[in-house]
């Protein structure tokens, strides 16, 4: 592809490569059938929220700076849910923004965080029940 020196000095395209280099990441989760999935779906919404918030805010800057005059729309850096149902529960998908350089650590804080919220859960779950008469020897 090329472009014509006015073009490009008159901003009409952006290099990324050259600022924070973000892209969109994607945490998937399967829920299983026959739970309530909205705390669980509450509790790695939060917890995706919680660790993009600072670089989720320094993309929709930079993606502003760059854009200078031109709308971009309803653009949002926020992560977001999406809930679709598959074979055995339902799949949580969650996309969020992270910088290309820490997309490996982001990624793995993230999949451990979601482990250990369903493994809270299974514990939970697993516990002896409430209505189990005990006896004491």
């Amino acid at each position: 592809m090329t472009f014509t020196n006015s073009y490009a000095i008159e901003g009409h395209y952006f290099n990324f490569s050259t600022s924070g280099q973000w892209l969109w990441d994607e945490l998937q989760v399967v829920l299983p059938t026959g739970e309530d999935p909205y705390p669980i779906i509450d509790a790695i919404q939060k917890r995706v929220v919680e660790a993009t918030e600072a670089t989720a805010k320094e993309a929709a800057k930079e993606l502003k700076s760059a854009a200078g005059n031109r709308d971009i729309g309803s653009f949002s850096a926020e992560p977001s849910i999406n809930l679709r149902p598959v074979l055995g529960g339902i799949e949580l998908s969650v996309r969020y923004i992270t910088q290309a350089n820490q997309r490996s650590q982001l990624r793995t804080k993230l999949n451990q965080a979601a482990v250990d919220l369903l493994g809270k859960r299974n514990v939970r779950s697993a516990a002896t029940p409430e209505t189990a008469p005990t006896t004491a020897p």
